[in-house]
């Protein structure tokens, strides 16, 4: 009897410290409201030209950990992190010396972390705003998670994350919008918080401009959430298009193949998780998807990348309002070396 007693104890340890993890995430879930202030990191108050063309560069830069070498275990690879901290620098320092080159009006960046384990704890909003002198910067957090402990045999552990919107403009307002749609317990305890991060520019002529930072769902079985997310976009869109059409720019990481048009440039076969944008979402709202149909924004991460042999498609691109003029979108074929996605370009006119 002594012995199945200690034998009990022994069976509940790992029980109870389970729990008590639970107890622990449950209790630190990060729950923001559904609409924010973003966080102003820099505010220089350089005012917006509008007599010129305005450029727009959105890209995910994977937390400076997903280069080519990399894989990811939700992917169906096996690496949760990046390779090292000196190949996280060096990956940041590629993205931040295109950054300097190409020299944008505009950036909406994707995946930036703040202080997670998959990136050795590097806050790379510190290295952007410091290696892009100039820019206005506002970010907001999508991912707060105490830690995350899949995989099992190398957990990804703690992540604070978020995205980020940089503009040699200053902004007159920058707001997060949480998305709708959850994921089933446990595991929204340890998924993004979805949201847009919504900026207002004053214009000349009375209007704004209105830019729109975005990173959907991924992962939802069936696409279910992405569905919902969409449907509150577009209401979104239209509720702030029609009332003063006001110009506005929707860009970024759409985790969606973002036409049915691109589905025969699908390189490689296509993983469970790749969805296709709905044409509703134009239709409903006026707007027009662009995008550059000769680059391909994301590889699959089941394996380091081999041109030709993982699965490669085009997810990241811009939504526009019919009032501005598109005069350009260009992808940036960088051969995926510092990220899983590459950055695409958009020029606009009023």
């Amino acid at each position: 009897m002594k012995y199945l007693k200690w034998l009990l104890m022994l069976l509940l340890i790992p029980v109870v410290a389970f729990c008590a993890f639970m107890l622990y995430i449950v209790v630190t879930d990060y729950r923001p409201d559904w609409v924010e202030d973003s966080d102003s990191i820099i505010r220089n108050g350089k005012p917006l030209d509008v007599s010129k063309s305005l450029e727009i560069t959105t890209f995910n830069i994977g937390y400076a950990g997903l280069d080519k070498g990399q894989d990811f275990f939700m992917d169906g690879g096996s690496m949760s992190r990046s390779a090292s901290e000196e190949q996280t620098s060096k990956n940041l320092n590629g993205i931040v010396n295109f950054f300097k080159a190409k020299k944008s009006d505009f950036y909406f960046i994707q995946e930036v972390d703040i202080d997670a384990s998959r990136s050795y704890n590097m806050n790379e909003l510190d290295v952007l705003t410091s290696m892009l002198p100039g820019y206005n910067a506002s970010f907001a957090y999508n991912y707060k998670a105490k830690w995350v402990p899949v995989p099992w045999h190398n957990p990804m552990g703690a992540a604070e994350s978020g995205m980020a919107t940089f503009s040699r403009a200053d902004y007159d307002t920058s707001k997060r919008y949480q998305l709708p749609g959850a994921e089933p317990i446990p595991k929204r305890y340890f998924d993004l918080k979805r949201y847009i991060m919504e900026n207002h520019y004053k214009l000349n002529n009375g209007k704004e401009l209105i830019l729109i930072n975005v990173h959907l769902s991924a992962y939802d079985k069936g696409g279910e959430i992405r569905a919902v997310q969409i449907e509150w976009l577009s209401k979104h869109l239209q509720d702030i298009y029609k009332k003063d059409k006001n110009y506005v720019v929707v860009g970024g990481d759409w985790n969606h193949i973002v036409s049915e048009k691109l589905e025969s440039k699908i390189v490689g076969e296509m993983p469970e998780w790749v969805a296709v944008l709905p044409e509703t979402l134009s239709e409903q709202t006026g707007f027009r998807m662009v995008y550059d149909d000769k680059v391909n924004t994301v590889r699959n991460n089941d394996k380091p990348y081999v041109k030709g042999e993982n699965f490669e498609c085009i997810i990241d691109g811009f939504l526009v309002s019919p009032n501005l003029k598109v005069l350009q979108v260009k992808g940036t074929d960088m051969n995926f070396e510092y990220s899983d996605h590459q950055p695409v370009s958009i020029q606009i006119g009023f």
